[in-house]
């Protein structure tokens, strides 16, 4: 695919997203459909909002609903301004009884919540409104969702039309490279003993793809299996992908190295081993451009200065 051609069909569907979602009017009442089936209704525009999920919190402060936000977990670590907000306790345990004194007009949810908690919240009349994102088009969608819920949409069609071009833009680089190339094998190392990455339909997965890899993860059963060692051994992985805190020590490349029987992995012996941020990989939030930069570059170190140059500009 010429990177003409997938412009055009980003921008076509990026199109199709807007007209389906009804956004030629940033108008009161809106009703959206989450990802719980359930029709959410906003008689007016929340001016009061709180967010359980640090993916959401990084959303509504991107698309400029920031100043509404009154709640959100001890998680939200990004932006720095989600740092000066009220906690409401946590992803898994947040404080219902405070939530209900905050009287918020939206609280925003994603898979990392409970349904418990979703369904408590629901019953005692809050509005909630609950998303999930396995891959990047689906996150990109949930932001063009959470804009119109909180009449943000200008906002936040000026950045998911960003998003689709810098993310065509890096793949198609990808593209030219996989014309004759194979795809690099990459294990991606969610926690370190035991051994935990991430498999198919997954986010993580899906960048790895899009970024030109192939994730060993998707041969293990499950969303996030335990990798046996034996098993990475045989596979040998051509890089290896951890985070800071993939163990109670945070690990380092060095760590890595020294692991008993590592040294014989090919990522090992050729030093192509990458530290990511966890929040930024694994949040499907606004940031998954860097996200997808990060990746590419970490399979591709290559195509640094040219993807350095479409993430800044």
């Amino acid at each position: 695919m010429t990177f003409k051609n997938g412009t055009i069909i980003i921008t076509t569907l990026l199109i199709m997203t807007i007209f389906s979602l009804g956004v030629l009017g940033q108008e009161f009442p809106v009703t959206i459909t989450d990802d719980l089936d359930q029709e959410v209704t906003l008689e007016q525009k929340p001016e009061k909002i709180i967010s359980i999920s640090p993916n959401m919190t990084e959303v509504l402060f991107v698309i400029g609903a920031g100043e509404n936000v009154i709640g959100v977990t001890t998680f939200a670590n990004y932006p720095k301004e989600a740092l000066e907000v009220e906690k409401i306790g946590t992803i898994t345990e947040p404080n219902i009884e405070k939530i209900i004194t905050l009287e918020p007009d939206l609280v925003l949810a994603s898979s990392v919540n409970k349904m418990e908690t979703v369904k408590r919240l629901k019953e005692l009349g809050i509005v909630v409104a609950g998303y999930e994102a396995n891959n990047v088009n689906k996150a990109i969608e949930n932001i063009k969702k959470i804009g119109l819920l909180t009449g943000n949409q200008d906002i936040t069609d000026k950045l998911v039309t960003e998003m689709y071009i810098k993310i065509a833009e890096m793949r198609n680089l990808v593209d030219k490279l996989l014309e004759e190339n194979n795809r690099p094998k990459v294990f991606f190392e969610i926690w370190n003993d035991p051994l935990f990455t991430a498999g198919s339909n997954t986010f993580i997965d899906d960048l790895i793809q899009i970024a030109g890899g192939e994730n060993l993860g998707r041969l293990a059963e499950g969303q996030w299996p335990q990798y046996n060692l034996e098993k990475l051994l045989i596979e040998d992985p051509d890089v290896y992908i951890s985070t800071p805190h993939s163990a109670e020590m945070q690990v380092s490349v060095e760590s890595i190295k020294n692991r008993e029987r590592f040294q014989s992995i090919n990522a090992i012996k050729n030093n192509r081993i990458y530290i990511i941020d966890q929040d930024i990989v694994n949040r499907p939030s606004p940031r998954l451009v860097k996200g997808l930069a990060l990746m590419i570059k970490a399979i591709y170190p290559e195509l640094e200065e040219e993807v350095d140059s479409i993430l800044n500009r």
